[in-house]
């Protein structure tokens, strides 16, 4: 750009020169010529006498527009040398400056920030995105191997004939208690997986959210009565606008937890009601509790506060974080209270609608 400028203006000035030199060798001829009188002097003589100033005068005129046209450069290309930098920028992750450019490059760089931004937003979603695919990839590899083998070393020694008939009917329920909470594993996965997935059309329709609690509680009802639990319900007439399916995986799974957890002659009660424009489900449960260190990670996918006692009971650590989607898949919150030893309250509230959102 800088050879360009200067050809430009070595072009302009040698014609200009060569121009202003003509103009005044002629002016100077005519004044020159009306004084002597007679004995005019020739125009080419002239022309010759005054060449070598003219020559000198157009080398320093080349000179000095060198320099000029340098300067020049130099404060034309700083802007945009700037605004290169930026864009590179966005690779090395630095920090865009915020110095001056031409003001026809300011939109050219406010697009290259946001950009920048935008791109910086999406690679950290990836990160999160890849590390929480890592983490579920070992999970799901974990919890699936654990009733994988107990089935298929229960199964190696049945195939060997050599058990008796007491023995194969345990080993047999073994088998049947961990396909069971394999198949129950695999259901909850897949029960997630459809919850996440943001891309497909929410299925809506007009709710009963007390009837739905009534249902869940007879239908764990007898599982309370195995357990020495007392399971009550106290639940308004309250309808939302949401998905029967995963509001029915909600209260089973808050009531579940509540009884899988508890103590012996324990109480679980599901409470259903109303306030201002949200539904409220709250289920309290007298039962183990959880350390109020690790309150904030029940939610986590395959977290367990106990972990002997859910292997015992059948748990998966699936639970909450279901019920935690299926909230926020309701634009709703949840919120938990609980201490050691004396019982867990979780609360729900979910927005109470009459059309889709």
């Amino acid at each position: 750009m800088e050879r360009r400028i200067y050809y430009n203006l070595a072009i302009v000035a040698t014609i200009t020169q060569i121009i202003s030199s003509i103009f005044l060798i002629l002016l100077f001829y005519n004044l020159y010529n009306f004084r002597m009188g007679p004995n005019p002097m020739d125009l080419s003589s002239m022309f010759l006498s005054a060449l070598p100033v003219l020559i000198g005068l157009l080398v320093f005129i080349l000179i000095l527009l060198y320099l000029v046209s340098h300067l020049l450069t130099s404060k034309i290309i700083e802007p945009i040398n700037i605004a290169t930098q930026n864009i590179e920028s966005i690779l090395s992750g630095k920090e865009l400056e915020d110095v001056y450019v031409y003001d026809e490059l300011e939109p050219f760089i406010r697009t290259i920030k946001t950009q920048k931004r935008e791109i910086e937003d999406y690679i950290s979603k990836l990160k999160k995105a890849e590390k929480a695919r890592r983490d579920i990839t070992a999970n799901v590899t974990h919890e699936l191997k654990t009733p994988l083998t107990s089935i298929i070393g229960f199964a190696e020694v049945l195939k060997s004939g050599e058990v008796s008939k007491e023995d194969t009917i345990k080993f047999a329920e073994i088998i049947h208690k961990e396909g069971t909470r394999l198949l129950g594993l695999i259901d909850s996965i897949l029960n997630l997986a459809h919850i996440e997935d943001k891309n497909g059309k929410k299925a809506f329709e007009m709710v009963n959210v007390s009837q739905i609690g009534r249902e869940i509680v007879a239908q764990l009802s007898i599982r309370a009565k195995e357990r020495d639990l007392d399971l009550n319900i106290r639940a308004d007439d309250v309808s939302i606008y949401g998905n029967r399916r995963m509001i029915q995986d909600l209260i089973y799974n808050l009531v579940d937890n509540g009884l899988k957890y508890n103590k012996p002659k324990g109480r679980v009660d599901l409470l259903i009601g109303r306030s201002d424009n949200y539904c409220i489900i709250k289920v309290k449960d007298t039962g183990i509790g959880i350390p109020e260190e690790e309150q904030d990670k029940v939610f986590e996918r395959f977290y367990r506060v106990d972990k002997s006692r859910s292997k015992k009971v059948g748990g998966s650590g699936l639970g909450l974080s279901i019920v935690k989607h299926i909230v926020n898949y309701h634009n709703g919150n949840i919120s938990l209270k609980s201490e050691l030893g004396k019982g867990t309250e979780i609360k729900v509230r979910l927005p109470i609608k009459t059309q889709s959102p």
